[in-house]
């Protein structure tokens, strides 16, 4: 039987996926700080609202780890930022596949370095075939020369997006992943609070921009955080962080099919790459443990 947990991951990953689509609907004078702030407050409050509702605050907050939840909000801040940088300086190809791909192996480091865990021989695997169908499905986008330099910023973003999925296993045991992920999300919101006074918010309160508000912050935070990191619980975190590399799989296959992009035999190539790679780490002999050390 398939890994509940990897389940989890993968239909967040899909909840993640829509978050291109809906900012490619976002009214003019959207910008990455105004969507992240009201993608995190939309999405803590749906989150809010559902705890109350299935009585997962019966734990104490006192009771959490709040230095591991500090660490993920400042992990999934600095993400955001690091990698929208990127993508202005070297470009959406490059600056995704930079931060996408690498951000296994910054986490197969981190678990080896600080926990001396080292994933089992398929992780390698399927990891290698995800990263060729990462760039498969960017290939008709690079373009020109990039700077060597600004390619450290896509890969400080992979860094953040690993310590991210590694602080979320501390900081979730004995929590549930949604009280945890309401209480990261609202952190994110605040720490970003002051980049409001120099961002335009007018397109917010717009009724496409509202609906696009809506969609950041129910699906691709309070759904997609909730599933992802709950299956991280039970899933190694390099396991995870390959998984979660169904997450530009899926904003390819929104973007053929809801936004008319081009399907070449690269972006296909990709696809199945990458399926390829979700399979391997699916089957459950290979991804419930790590090797022996």
């Amino acid at each position: 039987m398939i890994n509940k947990g990897s389940l989890l991951i993968l239909l967040g990953s899909v909840c993640f996926s829509f978050s291109g689509t809906f900012q490619q609907f976002a009214p003019s004078g959207a910008t990455p700080f105004t969507i992240t702030e009201a993608r995190m407050l939309i999405g803590a409050a749906g989150l809010l609202f559902w705890c109350l509702l299935s009585g997962k605050f019966s734990v104490s907050f006192g009771s959490l780890r709040w230095k591991y939840l500090v660490l993920m909000a400042v992990s999934l801040l600095s993400f955001q930022l690091l990698f929208f940088s990127s993508v202005l300086k070297t470009g959406v190809a490059v600056g995704t596949v930079v931060a996408i791909g690498s951000t296994p192996i910054w986490t197969a480091i981190i678990e080896k370095t600080v926990f001396n865990k080292s994933p089992r021989s398929v992780w390698f695997i399927a990891t290698t075939i995800a990263v060729v169908g990462i760039i498969l499905l960017n290939l008709q986008n690079f373009s020109g020369q990039v700077n060597i330099l600004y390619t450290f910023l896509p890969l400080l973003a992979g860094l953040a997006y690993a310590l991210e999925i590694v602080f979320a296993k501390e900081a979730m045991k004995g929590s549930s992943s949604e009280v945890c992920m309401m209480i990261v999300m609202a952190l994110v919101a605040l720490f970003n609070l002051p980049s409001l006074f120099f961002n335009e918010l007018t397109w917010a309160f717009t009724s496409r921009g509202i609906l696009v508000c809506l969609g950041l912050g129910l699906v691709t935070a309070s759904m997609a955080f909730a599933l992802f990191f709950g299956g991280t619980k039970t899933t190694p975190a390099a396991v995870a962080s390959t998984l979660g590399m169904a997450e530009p799989l899926g904003a390819a296959l929104w973007g053929i099919t809801l936004l008319h992009e081009p399907c070449t035999l690269t972006t296909l190539s990709g696809i199945v790459l990458i399926l390829l790679s979700l399979i391997l780490l699916i089957k459950p002999e290979k991804q419930t443990a790590y090797s022996a050390q």
